[in-house]
């Protein structure tokens, strides 16, 4: 199923490594700071972003739903 949604991105040296959605954006930018401030410091090859993106999704075998790829 392809829907829009808030995904909290991580690039790598400009590649999108990974990705989650939110519901919210407020949840999402709570997230990215939590992730900031505990894991990574900032560098010029990692960045995290909120951002509003077509997704697909799936259900996994938990019930949980995933983003499978981004439609942009």
């Amino acid at each position: 199923m392809v829907v829009e949604t808030i995904a909290l991105i991580l690039y790598l040296g400009g590649d999108v490594s990974e990705h989650t959605a939110f519901e919210k954006i407020s949840k999402c930018l709570k997230a990215k700071r939590t992730i900031e401030r505990n894991l990574y410091k900032k560098t010029g090859t990692v960045r995290y972003s909120c951002e509003e993106k077509t997704v697909e999704i799936a259900k996994g075998v938990d019930g949980e739903t995933y983003i499978v790829r981004i439609v942009e």
